[in-house]
């Protein structure tokens, strides 16, 4: 199971939003330039369930099970280089097939095959975000707000 500590910056019903800093659960992460190439920067918020009942300001401890982390990671991470290179593989042997170029079925099923990534990503998304054991939870409360 992986912790980190945050403030709340928002509640609202059940949830709370946690900013936390990139630390532990970054800190061996091979895509960590990417991230703040996006705009991540120091810190991110995190939806969490707010189990302690937290307050905005408080200082809390986020858990998120080592198993959700590793199966989200790896859909998120490994389909579309799955995906690319299936595609990619199956475009070079059907454009023999069809008079075609090699590298031109090579790319247009590469592409499909992103493509057809991005939708399984999406619907896999809409999936984890229903599902209570994917989402961050707040286990206690380190300091109240002053």
């Amino acid at each position: 199971m992986s912790t980190e500590e945050g403030t709340i910056t928002k509640v609202s019903g059940d949830k709370a939003w946690v900013r936390i800093r990139r630390s532990s659960m970054c800190e061996n992460c091979g895509s960590q330039t990417v991230c703040s190439s996006l705009g991540g920067g120091e810190t991110m918020e995190a939806e969490a369930l707010n189990t302690p009942n937290g307050q905005v300001g408080d200082r809390v401890l986020l858990k998120i099970s080592t198993k959700s982390l590793v199966k989200i990671s790896f859909v998120f991470y490994m389909f579309p280089v799955f995906f690319l290179i299936a595609g990619v593989i199956t475009g070079m042997k059907l454009a023999k097939s069809y008079s075609l170029e090699p590298e031109l079925g090579a790319l247009l099923l590469g592409l499909l095959g992103c493509a057809l990534s991005a939708f399984i990503i999406k619907l896999f998304a809409n999936r984890v975000k229903k599902n209570k054991d994917y989402t961050p939870e707040i286990i206690k409360t380190v300091q109240k707000a002053v």
